[in-house]
């Protein structure tokens, strides 16, 4: 039996982000492996539900995921928990763990994606573009093997970092069991009331720069110009940031603001609502890792407009319409196919329900075991730490 440790501090109690790869990979980990011990580090302040097992043990921290004074702390109590193994669940390793350990990337959007860092205080801005470099340098070059969530983030690793290929593992992430993730704790509610137009796009995801909304703003704003298109709308989901401004500004710039319903965080009780009664998933991202709205826009038969650039075509495969997110009018172009031509509608419909075979928690749990087993076995002999 090996003592094994998760980095599981990236549960929040929205289910976005990296949270959500925890929560799914915890519940399935459990569910594959009976015979090793997991220790799962998780911040005191999630209240979300936990998954259950005989054994798996929960230590809760107050030391958030990203900061500096967290790696010396996190450093000390990773030590004290006598791990065989840790896995951190993003690219963010305490300096000196006293345990070998494995380390998930996602994304490279730190050093790819550097304007997400913009419109903070000097210091964040700066810690930001120093930080986050050194940081994943140092993950990368010290773990024992990599964890990466699609074929895009393997090649921009490679692109980066001197990593040995054998050493890197691509296990693709897979949509949330009937949108079962974290969540309140308190017991069902009510689902939210929605206002919602009778006949709109939409968008899940954060209002952060790689997102691209300036072009699918204006991509949608080219759409509306075509006749019989005067009651479509475009509804925005997700949490608000600090570049929230920019589109509001470009909507209203464009004339079209009343043709676009920002409705802010749904929670996952919710969502299925809005993938239900939509055309169209728009999302023409300049840059994701894995990217989870187009998998669940396929859960409920939404036909999906992609960016052909990124993780987004090997994600979506044949089940959807790509557009080039630097493309205004390819933007545009591809909003007017998807509801000028019911029979392709229809097709993506179909494909969408046969792509999500592809991807499985119990893929990604089993493949991640498989992983620890073989580092395990590596270590074999091996000189403490």
């Amino acid at each position: 039996m090996a003592r094994i440790g998760l980095d599981a501090r990236y549960l929040e109690n929205e289910n976005t982000g990296v949270g959500r790869y925890s929560y799914n990979l915890i519940t399935h980990l459990l569910e594959e492996d009976k015979k090793n011990a997991y220790s799962v580090v998780v911040r005191d302040d999630y209240t979300g539900r936990l998954p259950g097992g005989e054994n798996v043990t929960y230590v809760r921290v107050p030391y958030a995921p990203i900061t500096l004074a967290s790696l010396l702390a996190m450093s000390r109590r990773v030590r004290g928990l006598r791990l065989d193994l840790w896995h951190a669940h993003f690219p963010i390793s305490p300096l000196f763990p006293g345990t070998p350990f494995v380390v998930t990337v996602h994304d490279l959007q730190p050093l790819r994606v550097p304007s997400i860092g913009d419109r903070r205080p000097l210091p964040l801005r700066v810690g930001y573009r120093v930080f986050y470099p050194l940081a994943y340098r140092y993950a990368l070059s010290n773990a024992e093997a990599i964890l990466a969530v699609s074929m895009a983030t393997r090649r921009e690793i490679q692109e980066c970092f001197p990593v040995a290929p054998e050493k890197i593992h691509v296990i693709h992430e897979a949509l949330d069991d009937r949108f079962q993730g974290p969540g309140p704790s308190t017991g069902p509610r009510e689902s939210r009331s929605l206002d919602l137009p009778d006949r709109f796009l939409l968008y899940v995801g954060a209002t952060l720069p790689h997102k691209n909304l300036g072009n699918m703003v204006k991509g949608f704003a080219e759409a509306l110009k075509q006749p019989g298109r005067e009651d479509l709308f475009l509804v925005m989901a997700g949490r608000e940031s600090r570049f929230e401004q920019d589109w509001i500004d470009l909507a209203e710039e464009l004339g079209i603001s009343r043709r676009i319903h920002r409705i802010g965080y749904v929670g996952q009780e919710d969502l299925p609502i809005l993938y239900k009664r939509a055309t169209a998933l728009l999302y023409v991202s300049c840059y994701e890792g894995f990217g989870f709205p187009p998998l669940e826009a396929m859960e409920h038969r939404l036909p999906v407009i992609a960016s052909s650039h990124s993780s987004l075509p090997e994600v979506v495969g044949s089940a959807g319409l790509f557009a080039d997110p630097d493309d205004v009018p390819g933007i545009a172009a591809a909003i007017g196919k998807i509801l000028d031509d019911p029979a392709l509608r229809k097709r993506l419909q179909e494909e969408g329900l046969k792509n999500l075979g592809r991807f499985s928690w119990q893929k990604t749990a089993r493949k991640t075991l498989d992983v620890y087993e073989s580092v395990l076995g590596q270590l074999d002999g091996r000189e403490p730490c």
